[in-house]
């Protein structure tokens, strides 16, 4: 069977590359040469996408729970799926991974013939929706309080999470491999030499029930720091997940440790990290800027890595390594945790998504001259 490493190979571009062109990523930015060579080269080797092998298993076993049964089809009825965020539009503005995420989400429905209908929260933090027709399904993206989730169950017993898991033994979820994403990034700096990682972003974060708890990715680098013997309390870097957070926190971590001192790694015995690692794509504008105003260049002085791989990390100046969270495979296993639960398959799951490991060479080679 065909992978992506062997169109990879052929077509002359990385691994993460031809998955998110196979997969319809629609931030992704190649050349429509590049793109139809990856179509060509994967149709001529017959490889199948995740997706195609889950569906084309699901055709063959009909009977099994992950058989795929859209109960609507031929009757005539339109499918209405509520989309609900966790965040309001102000703080999408902020992180714009969930902007994405609804983006492709609306786009994966569309294919399947399906209208999304966008649930927001009125004056009394209330989920609604501009007309009374009724929603076949809710599709949540984040985290949301046990309110919030009644409200959902209002309009309908049909729920899917993205990116959280409220109740596992309740519903459907799809949460990313926070565990693999952080262990790609740490071992990615420690293969390249680069050993003291530091962490940005918030060490605590809403949970699966929107209570503020410890981020996943801050536990995931901590143990893994914890189990290399290189974890340092210096090297947490704590500010909320956003452009603002990012820069002031990032300035007065500086002015800690090199002080009024530009353009030098190193001032009264304190010495730069050798990597960042950004827990969100959200932090690294201002963690960029921060920078540069210092005179740090990546990846000459630091290095960085970010978590998410929006287009954030892929046209920073300069571009940054990133985890790539797959948004595609996120809501096109939603929508079939959907069609599950419309063909009465209501004991759930909770689906982890693998991520990848996006190299822009944003962390160099260390100089064992130095």
């Amino acid at each position: 069977m065909a992978t992506l490493k062997d169109i990879a190979n052929e077509v002359g571009v990385s691994q993460a590359t031809v998955s998110r062109v196979l997969n319809g990523d629609p931030a992704i930015s190649v050349t429509k040469e590049t793109r139809d060579n990856i179509l060509l080269t994967a149709k001529r080797l017959a490889y199948k996408t995740v997706t195609q092998r889950v569906q084309e298993n699901a055709q063959n076993t009909l009977n099994s729970d992950w058989s795929i049964h859209d109960e609507t089809a031929g009757t005539g009825k339109k499918v209405r799926i509520g989309v609900a965020q966790m965040f309001e539009i102000s703080e999408q503005m902020e992180d714009i991974y969930y902007l994405q995420m609804k983006s492709t989400l609306d786009e994966v429905c569309f294919l399947k013939g399906w209208t999304t209908v966008t649930l927001s929260r009125n004056d009394k933090k209330q989920f609604v929706k501009n007309d009374d027709m009724p929603l076949d399904g809710i599709i949540a993206i984040g985290r949301f309080t046990k309110e919030e989730i009644q409200n959902f169950e209002e309009y309908t017993e049909n729920i899917v999470f993205i990116d959280s898991n409220p109740e596992p033994l309740k519903y459907f979820s799809i949460v990313p491999d926070y565990h693999l994403a952080v262990r790609l990034a740490v071992n990615h700096c420690r293969k390249l030499g680069q050993n003291r990682i530091a962490y940005v972003g918030s060490v605590n974060t809403f949970n699966d029930n929107k209570n503020l708890t410890m981020d996943p990715r801050f536990y995931y680098y901590r143990t893994a720091m914890v189990n290399h013997d290189l974890f340092e309390d210096s090297l947490v870097i704590d500010c909320p997940m956003n452009a603002r957070g990012g820069y002031a926190a990032m300035k007065q971590y500086l002015s800690e440790v090199i002080g009024r001192t530009e353009h030098h790694k190193q001032s009264e015995g304190k010495v730069l990290p050798d990597v960042l690692f950004a827990a969100s794509d959200a932090v690294a504008p201002g963690v960029v800027k921060a920078l540069q105003e210092a005179g740090i260049k990546i990846p000459e002085d630091i290095g960085m890595v970010t978590f998410n791989n929006t287009s954030l990390s892929e046209f920073s100046n300069p571009p940054l390594t990133s985890i790539e969270v797959f948004l595609t495979e996120n809501a096109e296993t939603a929508t079939r945790c959907m069609d599950m639960l419309w063909s009465g398959r209501r004991f759930p799951k909770k689906i982890v998504v693998p991520c990848v490991l996006v190299d822009r060479n944003s962390v160099k080679q260390h100089d064992t001259m130095e």
